[in-house]
């Protein structure tokens, strides 16, 4: 379960962090590990130690309960620099790929003009199991349990963001979609083989918009061709574990709840 430190200034809560307990890919296996989610001190007790205090206390609980690895995706440069000098190395990786209503269309094929497709209600393990299936190869990337990943994914409704679901051909897909201002966001999309072009037709009907910026795993086989990477997030080895166990291979940490 995800455990909760804080720190106090008198009677008031100064700071607090949340522990998200997730798996890390190492080699062949997934290996225990935790995301750091919600770490924030209140305006009037920022600069005074607090929230470092808290993140070498949560290394340290997370190591003895058997935490190997803390992940966590902080918000802008400043951060990464805060959370490097708490021991965080850059790690995840994703790959940012656009296309126009038209090339998703083209994507869709006959599922983008069949009409509107009946709305999937998710499959949460099936989902997670695609997900993990398809993570297998990528050495590093942060797995959940079937109850963190509806959480991460349900978390997302805060921000008005829709889950889309589709199957075709007996494989599940699905995208997290965000639309601003005429833009749709796919925060994540896992689609099972031969089930794109159906998640591209409900993508289309669920989430209408002028262009789509695609979130994916830097290997990802969805738009091969297009897009660049950037930083997605920083490790910390705890426990005695190391970065250079980990052999990382498009290390992916998505569903993030940023």
């Amino acid at each position: 379960m995800e455990r909760q430190a804080g720190a106090f200034g008198g009677d008031e809560l100064a700071a607090a962090v949340y522990l998200l307990p997730a798996r890390l890919l190492r080699g062949g296996e997934a290996v225990q590990a935790h995301y750091v989610f919600a770490a924030a001190t209140a305006r009037r007790f920022r600069s005074r130690g607090y929230m470092s205090s808290l993140l070498a206390c949560a290394a340290l609980f997370g190591a003895k309960r058997g935490d190997l690895y803390s992940a966590v995706l902080p918000a802008d440069d400043g951060l990464y620099r805060y959370y490097a000098a708490a021991g965080y190395r850059d790690f995840f990786r994703v790959r940012c790929a656009e296309t126009e209503e038209a090339g998703l269309r083209a994507a869709a094929g006959s599922a983008g003009s069949a009409g509107t497709p009946g709305r999937l209600l998710p499959d949460w393990a099936a989902l997670n199991r695609l997900r993990s299936g398809a993570l297998s190869g990528c050495s590093g990337s942060l797995l959940w349990g079937d109850g963190m990943f509806r959480l991460s994914a349900a978390m997302s409704r805060v921000y008005g963001d829709r889950l889309v679901c589709a199957e075709a051909n007996g494989g599940h897909a699905y995208a997290l979609c965000r639309t601003e201002s005429g833009v749709c966001s796919v925060l994540e999309a896992f689609a099972g083989a031969g089930a794109f072009s159906a998640l591209a037709g409900a993508i289309l009907w669920e989430a209408p918009a002028r262009s789509y910026r695609f979130r994916l795993p830097a290997g990802s086989g969805l738009f091969p061709e297009s897009g660049e990477t950037a930083r997605f997030g920083m490790l910390k080895p705890i426990g005695g574990a190391s970065l250079e166990d980990l052999r990382p291979r498009d290390p992916y940490l998505g569903l993030a709840m940023d």
